[in-house]
């Protein structure tokens, strides 16, 4: 794909031990990340986000697979002028301000002298930190530290931002502001890739995610599609029970309303879609099928289940 700001092909990354077994990081993994999109790489503890993350950054290499960057290898030097990135621990100088601790970056990143206290003035006010440019940094909250490492990362207007954990202890009005910056930045034209566990806070900004686990790709895609592409609800009307015992032993869960009507949700419309359209068809004042919305938390721990029960069958079979 020509406009992919990150691409991976069969990326994997082996850590060695000496004398013993090496542990598998990140296995087989191939993502496409379009150029303007948030992208919300998923994923619980030890799923290998981390790790895909310092490969793109060229901070650690891979066993073996490729890694590419607004179209380049991720190791071109030339790459990282576009870039701009916040690390899932990022360090700072406690004696330092704000403004100082920018001051520098902007020297390591070469922005001219006289274009310098302007961006820095720019970025601050662009993470809401103006009024504290002059603070010392080890009176900030996490809050405040998280917004000057974004603020860090804007510095060399970079094509492309990349998180790691950046609402990782947020209060909620945080994690707002800093849904609000990568939306504005969106509209600048930067294209936005980060890792997060706060599932609610992707779905609302995401519009495309990968969801990993034990360093394998699970599932990648369109947010929306990934979220309607597989449930149903089906409003069953009060007074038929027999349509009722013939769909409920198959509904994933089941709720019913005020007025006497049945509401079931299946998981999986394909393997019931044949009975629901014979139903609807003869008994349409009775049956109303409509398509699910899975929220993105239950299909994140459908897919994690869905793993686990694959891997024990896998080792049952050996």
């Amino acid at each position: 794909m020509e406009d992919a700001v990150i691409r991976t092909e069969n990326l994997s990354k082996t850590y060695k031990r000496w004398f013993r077994p090496g542990t598998c990081a990140l296995n087989d993994l191939t993502i496409t990340v379009p150029k303007g999109s948030i992208f919300g790489f998923l994923g619980p503890n030890g799923a290998g986000k981390t790790t895909t993350i310092k490969i793109l950054m060229d901070l650690i290499k891979c066993t073996a697979g490729k890694a590419y960057v607004l179209g380049k290898p991720s190791y071109d030097v030339d790459v990282k002028a576009k870039i701009g990135f916040l690390p899932d621990s990022p360090a700072f100088s406690p004696q330092l301000t704000a403004y100082e601790f920018l001051n520098i970056c902007a020297k390591l990143l070469r922005l001219p002298s006289e274009v310098r206290p302007g961006r820095i003035e720019e970025v601050l006010s662009d993470v809401k930190m103006a009024d504290h440019a002059r603070d010392k940094i080890g009176s900030f909250s996490r809050g405040m530290l998280q917004r000057v490492g974004v603020a860090q990362a804007l510095l060399n207007k970079p094509e492309l931002l990349i998180l790691d954990e950046p609402l990782l202890g947020l209060d909620p009005f945080g994690r707002q502001e800093f849904k609000n910056i990568i939306l504005s930045q969106r509209e600048r034209g930067t294209s936005v890739f980060f890792s997060s566990h706060i599932l609610s806070d992707v779905e609302e900004i995401c519009d495309r995610i990968a969801i990993l686990n034990k360093g394998r790709l699970l599932c990648t895609g369109r947010l929306d599609e990934l979220l309607s592409a597989n449930g149903a609800t089906v409003t069953i009307a009060p007074g038929h029970d027999d349509i009722l015992k013939d769909l409920i032993t198959t509904a994933s869960g089941t709720s019913r309303q005020p007025d006497g009507a049945w509401v079931l949700n299946f998981e999986h419309l394909e393997s019931v879609k044949p009975r629901l359209d014979e139903l609807a068809g003869s008994f349409p004042e009775a049956v109303k099928v409509s398509a699910g919305h899975e929220k993105l938390e239950d299909f994140f721990f459908r897919c994690l289940e869905n793993d686990r029960s694959k891997a024990a069958m896998d080792d049952e079979a050996k």
